[in-house]
């Protein structure tokens, strides 16, 4: 009895010192992490090693990391701290260089109301940085999000890029469109961010100064600026591309045959200039399947160009395919859903039939390239042949720089051309930094979840359509209501049957989303017990052990022995 008592006060003692300790003593301990994983996420990377080399003078950071707010929520307190070990491991890396100061700014205080005026984002409390280089400008990140996690390495990289390197960098502009037909206020943005020459369109060679060129619509321009293009890649210039098989700022049709086709193939990429892209599932209305607003699913997050994206609009796009055999890597950036098909411009919606694949709209091309001008161009001796390694990003549509299609994503289509110029003429060390792939252990459930909701919206697509007829019809005959507010009693007998259709399509809905999902939910059920499961099992195994281990050298008593 004695025994029994003992190992139960034994047991309460170790789970009352076990919740003490996670409840009180683990938020104060440091965060010790050792970076285990494979491709050393938690770690700094080899880039950012080396732009911290390049530093010739001291930087001090100033982290704001109000942790008193009601607003700031549990995840977001644990990114803080994550944010604040990647900044001391960059103080660290950088041997003297870089001066972290942490601050806690309280509500109402002189911190707080410095990080205001810095421009810091205190919607859920302060969690932003500010960094200083003495004779320069302030720079600063207006907050840290844990959905960009990712891309943290590369956001203080990024700042401290712009503190060593304040001039903006030469950014060449040149349009095959019709004068005026880019936004104006995109064009205003560039002139901000960057020092913007605008070149002729039948500019040849590119000026030499210009390191990055923004080209759009060059179906349209002269064989001879097509190949000053060439040379400027091959020469190790960065390109941004916009191309479209219909553009909706220039009513001219394209040449049927162009050196362009050349110069993607030559890049490794092909476009179909005779068919534009529809999407069921990411059309902006139905009447205009070709008018898509791309949300975060759409967006390749890991790469700079979506950094802080949340949607674009495109208009009446191409698709961009990589070529077989190419030796350049073709990378994704923006794409269509799975309910997307390539058709003739002016073919019915009827025509849409699904092919379960995405299409690609933008895309990174790097690697090794040749010339799509080997012969070199009316007779002159050729020029540059063949390059180890191009870094273009071509974007299959041109209404995105639009005004009429930028509108309904204001903040969208300039930002995708703004970070996608940024990083293309940012200082190759810069450049260099990738953003992190985060892990996804599970990948199997994700998958499963994409499959589901295609399963079920094929089947439900006839349903979905019966139940919007339906509907349309019985709003058609219902006769309207009396002054008094009441129906009039109908005993129509097709309206009756609208009626009876209007309660059973819904019910048919649920129970086929019901059946498509089950599956599904099954599985989350089993994932989460996985999750939730080992800690009480590991407790308890720990329990039954220290019982009996407290068993077998329990002493004998005296009596036994005789």
């Amino acid at each position: 009895m004695r025994s029994a008592l003992r190992t139960g006060m034994t047991l309460s003692v170790i789970l009352l010192l076990f919740l003490a300790f996670n409840l009180v003593w683990v938020v104060k301990l440091p965060d010790l992490r050792w970076d285990f994983s494979q491709q050393k996420n938690n770690s700094l990377s080899p880039a950012v090693m080396q732009l911290l080399a390049t530093l010739d003078s001291p930087l001090d950071f100033y982290y704001f990391n109000a942790s008193k707010p009601a607003l700031k929520s549990n995840t977001l307190k644990q990114y803080g701290k994550r944010v604040e070990a990647k900044l001391k491991a960059f103080e660290q890396t950088a041997r003297g260089r870089i001066n972290l100061h942490i601050i806690d700014p309280a509500p109402f205080s002189e911190d707080a109301y410095k990080a205001g005026l810095y421009g810091l984002d205190d919607q859920q409390g302060f969690l932003g940085l500010i960094g200083t280089r003495d004779g320069h400008a302030a720079q600063r990140i207006e907050s840290f999000r844990p959905d960009r996690e990712h891309l943290l390495e590369y956001e203080i990289s990024h700042l401290i890029s712009q503190l060593l390197h304040p001039t903006p960098p030469v950014i060449g502009l040149l349009s095959g469109l019709p004068a005026g037909e880019l936004i104006e206020p995109l064009v205003q943005e560039l002139r901000g961010h960057f020092d913007l020459i605008e070149l002729e369109a039948s500019a040849h060679p590119i000026p030499a100064r210009i390191k990055t060129l923004m080209l759009v619509h060059p179906r349209m321009l002269s064989e001879q600026t097509l190949y000053a293009v060439d040379q400027f890649v091959l020469g190790g210039g960065k390109l941004l591309m916009f191309i479209d098989p219909l553009s909706d700022m220039d009513p001219e049709p394209p040449p049927t045959a162009s050196r362009l086709d050349g110069l993607l193939v030559a890049w490794g990429i092909h476009m179909q200039s005779d068919k534009i892209l529809l999407d069921r599932t990411y059309a902006s209305s139905e009447h205009e399947p070709g008018l898509l607003t791309l949300p975060r699913e759409a967006m390749n997050e890991s790469d700079v160009s979506t950094w802080k994206l949340e949607s674009v609009t495109v208009s009446n796009s191409g698709a961009l395919l990589p070529l077989d055999n190419s030796r350049t890597t073709f990378t994704p950036l923006l794409q269509s859903s799975k309910q997307s098909a390539l058709l003739e411009p002016g073919a019915p919606d009827s025509e849409i039939v699904p092919q379960g694949e995405h299409h690609v709209i933008a895309a990174r091309i790097e690697g090794a390239a040749y010339s799509a001008f080997p012969d070199g161009i009316d007779g002159r001796p050729p020029g540059l042949q063949k390059a180890a390694q191009i870094h273009v990003v071509v974007v299959a549509d041109t209404d995105v720089l639009s005004e009429e299609i930028s509108s309904s994503a204001p903040h969208g289509n300039s930002l995708f051309v703004l970070n996608t110029l940024d990083n293309l003429a940012a200082p190759s060390v810069l450049a260099d930094i990738r953003p992190r792939v985060m892990t996804r252990s599970l990948q199997t459930l994700a998958n499963l979840r994409e499959t589901t909701a295609h399963a079920y919206q094929t089947r439900a697509n006839d349903l979905e359509r019966r139940l919007a007829q339906t509907e349309k019809e019985w709003q058609r005959l219902n006769p309207e209501a009396t002054a008094l507010g009441t129906e009039v009693v109908d005993t129509n007998t097709q309206l009756q049957a609208l009626n009876k259709e209007r309660l059973r399509l819904p019910m048919e809905l649920h129970a086929l989303r019901m059946e498509a999902y089950a599956p599904l939910h099954r599985l989350e059920r089993k994932v989460k017990w996985l999750v939730i499961a080992p800690m009480p099992a590991l407790l308890c195994l720990l329990a039954a052990g220290l019982f009996r281990w407290q068993r077998r050298h329990r002493p004998i008593p005296a009596t036994a022995l005789y």
